[in-house]
């Protein structure tokens, strides 16, 4: 027993030793040598403890923390008393938690209260050279997702036999956020929400890699898609004047680095994206006009109307993409709506305040008494027709989709026409895709658009705008490729980023 309390104290006179002098030496060592490593102050130092309290000593005492978090287990809660003692820590200056070694959430959660108690401080480092190697993990990975810095106290020369490493030997190791290193999958999930057309996703996707991937020539080129997911987003919206402010920050920003950088992510895209801005440029006129007249020079001009249907167009093959079909049936149903009211403004009628007094024949002569009456007439043996009954016979002063086709038809506008000369059963096909929309649930109805019908709704409205850009000298196709909205993955230039 005399034998075994000799061997303990002289234990401890070693370990009373070593820390007051060859550790005390090692430290000021290591100090020296790294302390150039150093650029800022340091506020708060969470620590992983294993079975040795050197390493950790050397960061407490290189970095000097203000606020200290020992994250231990029951096999390593006595290191800590050896570090508290050698450092001189008041107990005001640090606190300790224990974890569970082989569960990596009860580390995240202990790193992420003390975050959030220190008020989420900018200078926060954690420290995981100590503790077992799921320890160190997890740490490492709370870490990276509350973006602090992650570092470790490496080796020149690792003493296999003492498992140690060599006095003098030690290096303090800055370790970069994963996100440096593995930005290319961070990036390839916002590219995704590209796909599934989620913008306001991919933008803030976007937004947080930019000002966490260290590469500037990545960052420049995830603000090129930042920026493209923002106009995306407004454009989807429909808010026309913030799509063609952010597509013209993509434009300036794009051709400013074009000379310099060729095959950067999307300079590929920029004619095409000259395209969309001259389109946005026109839907913008649209914004706050909400006068009749203003209505009326819009309906008025032709590059308008093009993009605001083609613009409706694109909005629906998105939300068909999505299987959102009642969504993408009201947007083929405005898009009938606007080829209707284009037309009718070449008569000088406007839908939602028809003046028959004002009206005017196709080749421009206004309309007389006797020419109303000949229209009226004609518009209710139409009206028969189509509904095989009875009507009242009188001049819409508001037009419906329905009403406003059997009033082209009356005035023998083509777009009413049918290609076999029955143009009533046009007519008909029209008053079925009413009929469909009205028992929308986004109409009047409580029932979901089915995908067949829907289907049938779509193909009969593309049908409606082959003919109308037929006789308006629209190109349908240019303009169907004009709207459509690119992701950038499929740039020629996506390859490298990331990589």
């Amino acid at each position: 027993m005399q034998l075994e309390r000799k061997t303990l104290k002289q234990r401890q006179v070693a370990e009373e030793f070593y820390e007051q002098n060859l550790m005390t030496l090692i430290e000021k060592d290591y100090i020296k040598r790294n302390r150039s490593k150093l650029i800022e102050e340091v506020e708060c130092l969470i620590l992983s403890v294993g079975t040795s309290y050197e390493p950790l000593v050397l960061n407490i005492m290189l970095l000097r923390p203000k606020k200290i978090l020992f994250l231990y287990t029951d096999q390593s809660e006595t290191i800590i008393e050896k570090i508290v003692r050698h450092c001189g820590l008041t107990a005001s200056r640090y606190n300790k938690e224990r974890v569970e070694e082989t569960n990596p959430l009860s580390i995240y959660r202990q790193i992420k209260e003390s975050y959030i108690k220190w008020q989420r401080p900018e200078k926060i480092y954690i420290d995981f050279t100590g503790g077992t190697k799921a320890m160190s993990a997890a740490a490492a990975l709370a870490g990276a997702l509350i973006e602090v810095q992650l570092v470790y106290v490496g080796t020149t020369h690792y003493l296999q036999d003492m498992r140690k490493p060599e006095p003098g030997s030690e290096i303090l190791v800055f370790i970069d956020n994963p996100l440096a290193i593995f930005g290319d999958l961070e990036i390839e999930k916002a590219m995704v929400l590209f796909d599934e057309y989620n913008y306001t996703g991919a933008r803030e996707k976007l937004e947080y890699l930019m000002n966490t991937v260290p590469e500037p020539n990545i960052r420049q080129q995830l603000e090129f898609a930042a920026n493209l997911a923002s106009a995306y987003e407004a454009w989807d919206s429909l808010n026309f004047p913030e799509a063609e402010e952010q597509m013209r920050k993509l434009i300036l920003r794009m051709k400013r680095d074009h000379p310099v950088h060729r095959s950067f992510l999307m300079m590929d895209y920029l004619e095409h994206f000259d395209h969309q801005l001259n389109i946005l440029q026109k839907l913008n006129q649209i914004a706050g006009r909400m006068r009749e007249e203003e209505y009326r020079q819009m309906l008025s001009d032709k590059e308008v109307i093009a993009g605001l249907i083609f613009s409706l167009y694109q909005n629906a093959m998105v939300r068909e993409r999505q299987e959102k079909y009642d969504m993408a049936a009201l947007l083929f149903y405005r898009q009938l709506e606007m080829v209707e009211q284009r037309r009718l403004m070449g008569y000088n009628l406007y839908a939602s305040h028809m003046v028959y007094q004002e009206m005017k024949d196709g080749n421009g002569n206004k309309a007389t008494d006797a020419s109303i009456e000949i229209l009226k007439n004609k518009l209710t043996e139409l009206k028969r027709s189509v509904f095989g009954r009875p009507v009242n016979s009188y001049l819409p002063d508001q037009i419906s989709l329905l009403e406003g086709y059997l009033l082209l038809l009356a005035l023998n506008d083509e777009i009413s026409f049918d290609e076999n000369g029955r143009h009533i059963d046009f007519i008909k096909k029209i008053r079925s895709m009413v009929y469909l929309r009205n028992n929308s649930i986004y109409a009047h109805g409580l029932g979901p658009v089915g995908k067949r019908d829907y289907e049938r709704f779509r193909d009969f409205t593309i049908e409606v705008l082959v003919k109308f850009c037929r006789l308006e000298g629209i190109d349908m196709e240019g303009y169907i490729e004009d709207v459509e909205w690119l992701n950038p993955k499929n740039s020629l230039y996506y390859t490298g980023l990331g990589n």
